[in-house]
């Protein structure tokens, strides 16, 4: 059986997905990523704010079509995948110009023998339900320099050098999980070890990773939960220096709809819109941090041909029928839950926002009167921008509403023209067609004629 090792080596994935805290991921493909289907390429390109961006613009119909035009292109990567569904290479880019290639190469079992990526390598070798990996962090080699101090490095010639970084031994079990991960400096002293824990389902559940690398021993702790779909729902995060709560609300495809993290200083909540293709992969993600707009993503996917047996159309079983309906049913408690959930994270956000507020009366107790003045000063702004804010919002809202009404009456003419020009084709086709059948007739009697003319003849 293919061995799966849930660990991470770059972030190749959204931070939406279940994620070890390993430095080294043995398993490169599609599934891991999210993609369903055969996808042979991905080119992803993020896009961001440019300075005259308005912040009623993602409300406006025209937004997702008109991305490039109204937003800057950072960073990307373009992807590609053979049949089998293995990574094989990333080619990152910038401002839409290709930068770095990395190439994945494969051992008999499917997981990585060896890896050249964004600052790193990667070379494992196999022993059974044992990997034992090496790992090269990508330095730049500046020869012919002799005096680096005074070197401008930004324009001096270079080489990319990959001195020896960390060891790593992996133990799987039977089906290949990862257990356990130890990881040792060139000095053999260990750096970091990784624990892990799966549901009867053979989903991460629980992680412990003890931290070497400042001197002591760091603990940090991670729990997941999912749905009765396999969705992932919450992620819990504690440390010494960390306590992080992330809860997922999932589409019914399992891409995350809203992300709310909750930290002991505040709360922020992500949301998320999709358009997807018919593969149900999505190509546009817009990205909303506390409502305002952040970010967006564009997918270009292309795919391989699917095999003969996946293309095979077959027939609905009764017990088919009864998973479907069991399906509904348990979309329709998700759905209900989902909805719980939100009011839940709303009526905490009140709750935040309450208790800073009595925070800001606590300290406003404690200023001077120039201070005072100052913070009061500051508030009428605060209410004068969230009022402006408001004002915008409204006139946003106006505006969408007259866009949908116009492309509704739009559509209607559409839609009466169509029917117009539908029923003027029948009548051409109808009258095309009894013009036909009138000189069909008039052949048949003259052919009758004829017939009846030659009779005589003999």
């Amino acid at each position: 059986m293919k061995k799966v090792v849930l660990v991470s080596f770059i972030m190749l994935c959204t931070v939406l997905s279940v994620k070890a805290q390993d430095v080294v991921n043995l398993r490169m493909d599609r599934q891991q990523m999210g993609l369903r289907g055969y996808v042979a390429s991905m080119d992803e390109d993020i896009l961001i704010r440019k300075d005259y961006f308005r912040e009623d613009w993602p409300e406006r119909s025209w937004f997702v079509n008109d991305l490039r035009n109204v937003l800057r292109e950072d960073d990307g990567r373009i992807v590609t995948f053979n049949p089998a569904g293995h990574m094989t290479t990333i080619t990152y880019t910038h401002q839409g110009k290709a930068g770095k290639k990395t190439q994945c190469n494969y051992a008999s079992n499917g997981l990585l023998s060896s890896f050249l990526g964004e600052g790193y390598k990667v070379e494992a070798k196999y022993n059974g339900d044992v990997a034992d990996i090496n790992v090269y962090a990508e330095t730049k080699d500046y020869k012919g320099i002799a005096n680096l101090a005074k070197a401008d490095l930004n324009t001096a010639p270079y080489v990319n050098a990959y001195p020896f970084d960390l060891k790593c031994r992996q133990e799987l079990t039977d089906n290949g999980l990862v257990l356990k991960s130890s990881y040792y400096y060139v000095d053999s002293m260990p750096a970091k070890v990784c624990t892990y824990q799966y549901n009867h389902l053979d989903m991460l559940s629980s992680e412990r990773i003890e931290d070497y690398s400042r001197g002591g021993k760091e603990i940090t702790t991670v729990r997941y939960t999912y749905d009765n779909r396999g969705f992932l729902t919450q992620k819990v995060i504690h440390s010494k220096a960390v306590d992080e709560t992330y809860t997922y609300v999932n589409n019914e495809l399992g891409d995350c709809e809203q992300m709310t993290v909750e930290r002991p200083y505040g709360t922020v909540v992500y949301t998320f819109r999709y358009v997807y293709d018919t593969m149900d992969n999505w190509t546009v993600r817009l990205q909303f941090e506390n409502g305002v707009f952040n970010n967006a993503a564009l997918r270009t996917l292309t795919y391989h041909k699917a095999p003969k047996e996946e293309k095979a159309k077959v027939k609905k079983t009764d017990s088919d029928k009864q998973q479907e309906l069991a399906e509904k049913q348990a979309k329709k408690e998700l759905a209900a839950a989902e909805k719980k959930a939100r009011k839940e994270a709303e009526a905490r956000q009140k709750e935040e926002m309450k208790a800073q507020k009595e925070r800001a009366r606590e300290a406003e107790k404690n200023m001077t009167k120039e201070e005072r003045k100052a913070y009061k000063e500051q508030q009428r702004a605060a209410e004068k921008a969230a009022k402006e804010k408001a004002a915008a919002e409204k006139r946003a809202e106006k505006e969408r509403i007259a866009a949908e009404k116009a492309a509704e009456k739009e559509r209607v003419a559409a839609e009466k023209r169509a029917e117009k020009e539908r029923i003027a084709a029948e009548k051409a086709a109808e009258k095309e067609r009894k013009a036909a059948e009138k000189a069909a007739e008039k052949e048949r009697k003259a052919a009758e004629k004829a017939a009846q003319k030659a009779a005589k003849g003999k």
